[in-house]
């Protein structure tokens, strides 16, 4: 599958690097251009490719990892996603650690409405870049708490995480499942489970 990747800080470099060992291509992109990453070719394999953002966001699915300000700007750049899915690995802080408040709304709510006509996924922004990889030092699976409203979407997205050694578990709805996984919601940055399978 093609999947482009908004941000190439932390998080988008360690996902581009996750989803690469499955032979994906990976279309990496940062606001300063694929010419800002070429000095970092050695961190990744063949199939990520360096492109601009407009680039990466016509992927069939495209993964958000720019910090949550920031986001809905970038996803309101397509017009139509045409039910192309989004996935939002987002965490509401601001860039000094303060929490951004956005009742009566989720904050993957509020990207939903950025991202017209795109299935929405939330997931991925409960674990730490390092446990983002899917692997385990003791065996067993890491568990990836994922939610969204479109059931196929969800399925999709749970066929392309398992074979990363991912357990993904199905929150529910955005409404529901995003805030329990947002900040303060609970789940948050707090559970890094293994299971065995």
């Amino acid at each position: 599958m093609e999947i482009g990747i908004i941000g190439a800080g932390t998080v988008g470099t360690v996902l581009a690097q996750t989803f690469a060992q499955q032979a994906h291509q990976i279309k990496l992109s940062r606001r300063q251009g694929p010419a800002s990453l070429a000095a970092r070719r050695k961190d990744f394999p063949a199939n990520v490719q360096f492109v601009t953002v407009a680039t990466a966001l016509q992927a069939p699915l495209v993964i958000i990892a720019v910090p949550f300000e920031q986001a809905p700007g970038v996803l309101a750049q397509v017009a139509d996603y045409h039910q192309r899915i989004v996935v939002d690995v987002t965490n509401q802080f601001t860039a000094d650690f303060k929490r951004i408040k956005t009742a009566p709304l989720t904050g993957s709510e509020v990207l939903a409405a950025a991202a017209n006509n795109a299935r929405v996924i939330k997931a991925f922004n409960t674990l730490p870049p390092e446990f983002m990889t899917g692997q385990v030092a003791a065996g067993g699976r890491r568990v990836l708490f994922y939610a969204g409203d479109d059931v196929a979407a969800k399925k999709e997205f749970a066929a392309l995480v398992r074979p990363l050694n991912f357990r993904p578990v199905n929150l529910g709805k955005l409404r529901h499942g995003g805030s329990v996984m947002q900040v303060g919601g609970g789940l948050g940055n707090t559970h890094f489970v293994q299971v065995d399978e």
